[in-house]
């Protein structure tokens, strides 16, 4: 084989490979899609409007990438992410969107982080919620576990 067809062959394979992972990254985008194809089961304390809404308020924010957000009866919970190099800012952003949070839903104990592992406990409680596992007493426990932790953190 000359060096020129090997030189060929090697371009080709490094352009297909380069463009299976784009499209391997493109389908691995936030946690709201798999989130929407979940089915709730049942209503009542599952109702999870007020949450919609604050997710839908907080990823109008540039600096945020991704957003879960679990209500009950009296508390919002809002865990997300932000950009990369928004995290010099981090207790900037957290604090505007707490003061947003408070004023959008005065009727709610409202508490946002962008911490990890909230976030993470978010998604848990959320899928639990929409697979309709979860009752309202643990719900109640759970959310108040989360919000003590995001604040000791602080």
């Amino acid at each position: 084989m000359t060096k020129k067809s090997f030189l060929v062959v090697v371009l080709v394979i490094l352009f297909i490979s380069a463009c299976a992972n784009q499209e391997n990254q493109g389908s691995s985008s936030n946690h709201l899609e798999e989130m929407n194809t979940l089915q709730t089961r049942s209503s009542g304390m599952k109702e999870q409007e007020i949450a919609k809404e604050a997710e839908r308020e907080i990823l109008s924010y540039k600096e945020v990438v991704d957003v879960v957000a679990v209500n009950n009866k009296d508390k919002l919970l809002v865990g997300f992410k932000i950009k990369q190099f928004s995290k010099f800012k981090t207790k900037d952003i957290e604090a505007k969107i707490n003061k947003k949070l408070k004023e959008e839903f005065p009727n709610y104990e409202t508490n946002a982080a962008s911490d990890l592992k909230i976030f993470i406990e978010t998604i848990k409680i959320k899928k639990e919620i929409l697979e309709g596992t979860i009752n309202q007493k643990d719900l109640d426990k759970r959310m108040g576990k989360i919000i003590k932790l995001s604040k000791e953190q602080t």
